[in-house]
């Protein structure tokens, strides 16, 4: 069974790998100075809130289920396969015709690329997002059964110590499965909402707007002094007339309170927001069929190097206008680009693939029922 798109939530999707695509490809960071580093910082601050609300559209939408499909997990595992094979596509061909104006990969450098995105794609370190989302999706059997038996006072109490310890000290202290833990932790969220919090009126999606400005704001300031160490000792300097920027303590307690406090705080009201905002619209659910190809294709650095070494318009730091313009101009042109590669899949190649699929899920069940029957 296919989940169900509400154009809601698929705008979410679009604005939050946009977002992604934008903190991937910059040419600034949190460290530039002036605006451009406080510009980074909001797509930066949305794109993690969105991220998480990835996983609480999972748990929203598949948390009454007992299982994933086989066909789903297929499915993301052909993407995949058909994001590298355009990949090294894209790449030959601009090497070839001298398009490829990016200075040369090294020989190290192909052999990495192989080898993290070839052969062990779901577990490239560049890929950690699709590692965590197969764990969790191979979790739901398990998982599943056990928040669908849980009333409202446990699911509160399990929220509390998934947020506190699974997900909390986890992320502060940089456990092997902290993003494990985050996918755990935010895809609870998404079951809650789905059997206790599934209410949907003007009033919720207003005071959600509201709270969600004013810790969004927060939240913003927050990773901008985590990020910027010179801007944290002015502000430090300006508010408390001492510089205490320097100091591990309050560098941990901006970290905590960014990463762990409002940040998830900004994720679960971004979620009410466009839960509450009830539409549909065929070319954004389209657009968003494609986004897990966008994050596929942007970071696979044969066909990021290939697109980004198309000359395109740009302005000198100096004139951060016209900068962030021709910068918000190359992001939408990755995404757009990224999103065409895989509408070609999907338009051409997704119906004989998922014949394809579908016999092969066959097969293997009957070799396995008749394996059965014979032991």
């Amino acid at each position: 069974m296919e989940i169900k798109r509400n154009s809601n939530f698929e705008l979410l999707r679009i604005i939050t790998m946009l977002c992604v695509v934008a903190t991937h490809t910059c040419a600034f960071t949190f460290e530039t100075p002036g605006f451009l580093g406080k510009f980074y910082t909001y797509y930066y601050t949305f794109g993690l809130a969105g991220l998480n609300s990835f996983f609480m559209m999972s748990g929203y939408f598949m948390g009454n289920r007992p299982a994933v499909s086989k066909k789903k997990i297929i499915s993301m595992f052909v993407q995949i396969i058909y994001c590298q094979i355009i990949s090294l596509i894209v790449y030959v061909l601009f090497k070839i015709s001298g398009l490829y104006s990016s200075q040369g990969i090294t020989t190290m450098q192909i052999f990495g690329i192989v080898v993290r995105f070839y052969i062990v794609p779901i577990t490239s370190v560049v890929y950690w997002y699709i590692t965590v989302y197969m764990l969790l999706l191979a979790l739901i059997p398990v998982i599943n059964p056990f928040l669908q038996k849980l009333n409202l006072k446990g699911f509160i109490i399990l929220l509390l110590i998934e947020g506190l310890i699974w997900y909390g000290f986890s992320f502060v202290f940089h456990y092997r499965y902290t993003h494990l833990q985050r996918a755990v932790f935010f895809y609870t969220l998404g079951v809650f909402f789905r059997f206790y919090a599934n209410e949907k009126s003007l009033k919720r999606l207003l005071c959600s707007i509201g709270l969600f400005a004013v810790c969004y704001a927060i939240s913003v300031t927050l990773f901008y002094l985590f990020h910027n160490e010179q801007a944290r000792s002015e502000f430090f300097i300006k508010y408390l007339h001492k510089d205490i920027g320097g100091s591990q303590y309050v560098d941990m307690m901006l970290h905590y309170a960014a990463y762990i406090i409002f940040s998830p705080i900004c994720s679960i009201l971004l979620f009410e927001i466009f839960k509450n905002i009830t539409f549909s619209c065929n070319i954004i659910n389209v657009i968003s069929a494609t986004t897990f190809s966008v994050y596929l294709l942007h970071c696979q650095p044969l066909f990021n190097s290939s697109i980004k070494s198309i000359k395109l318009p740009s302005a000198p730091l100096s004139e951060p206008g016209k900068h962030i313009a021709f910068e918000i101009l190359s992001w939408v042109l990755m995404f757009a680009i990224c999103s065409a590669v895989d509408l070609i899949r999907i338009t051409l190649l997704k119906n004989k693939i998922d014949s394809l699929t579908n016999k092969g899920i066959a097969i293997i069940k009957e070799k396995f029922y008749r394996t059965a029957e014979i032991q």
